[in-house]
């Protein structure tokens, strides 16, 4: 499989943060009898495609893709909408675990207080990789590009704590810049306690605990070509 980069010229993706107070280094191992099991997923396990708007310039198009990887560092999770008192559920630590989406793969165990969770906050590598389904404009089935969504010169977004993130590296040499991504019910909320509006996604529902829940990233139509690039747009966060 060859590799490629990828611009990012549409709006920046999912996304790691300075750690909050009690992370801890090294691998993350899973809690026995955690209350809060979150699953990934790329796609809705059922319900009708979302749809997305249509490409304002005809050199744009849009396609499904067939991987996904996030690289995952830690995620907390918040009572309120603007994502303030965060509760740590799971830190893997300096090195980030590579999650393959479409794979339903673990995201993070642990065992918050029971509860309603209106927020999350995931931190993770802003370095993105995925495989277009289908070959089509200037993206080839079966290659993996790979691209930096948080890029040298940006500094508008922020970590859990509320500090500034600075971001390293450009699209033909991506750097991890360790961001967070607010996952909220109130994005204006969010927005209005500090987070940057492009790192502030809608949660189309509550994260309950105790349970076992699929955090869904609908990527469908997400894997776009223009400009002699191919890229990725943000997925449809949601819990099912």
């Amino acid at each position: 499989m060859r590799t490629r980069k990828f611009v990012t010229v549409m709006l920046p993706a999912i996304v790691a943060a300075a750690l909050f107070t009690g992370c801890t280094e090294g691998a993350l191992t899973p809690s026995v009898g955690a209350s809060l099991t979150v699953l990934g997923a790329g796609i809705p396990a059922s319900g009708s495609r979302l749809a997305l708007s249509p490409p304002v310039d005809t050199l744009v198009e849009t396609g499904d893709p067939a991987t996904i990887t996030l690289g995952m560092y830690a995620m907390w999770i918040s009572p309120n909408d603007d994502c303030s008192a965060p509760v740590l559920v799971a830190d893997y630590g300096s090195v980030p675990a590579p999650k393959q989406m479409l794979n339903s793969p673990v995201l993070f165990t642990g065992s918050p207080p029971d509860g309603t969770y209106r927020c999350l906050a995931i931190k993770m590598s802003d370095v993105l990789a995925m495989t277009p389904a289908t070959t089509f404009g200037d993206c080839v089935a079966g290659t993996e590009y790979s691209g930096d969504i948080y890029r040298d010169g940006d500094s508008s977004w922020v970590d859990v704590n509320g500090d500034m993130i600075v971001g390293t590296g450009t699209d033909s040499i991506p750097v991890d810049s360790r961001v967070t991504i607010f996952l909220t019910r109130d994005t204006a909320a969010a927005i209005a306690h500090g987070t940057s509006p492009n790192q502030t996604l809608q949660l189309d529902s509550n994260l309950e605990v105790p349970s076992v829940s699929t955090f869904v990233w609908d990527g469908r139509g997400s894997v776009i070509s223009g400009y002699g690039q191919c890229g990725l747009n943000p997925g449809r966060p949601s819990f099912q």
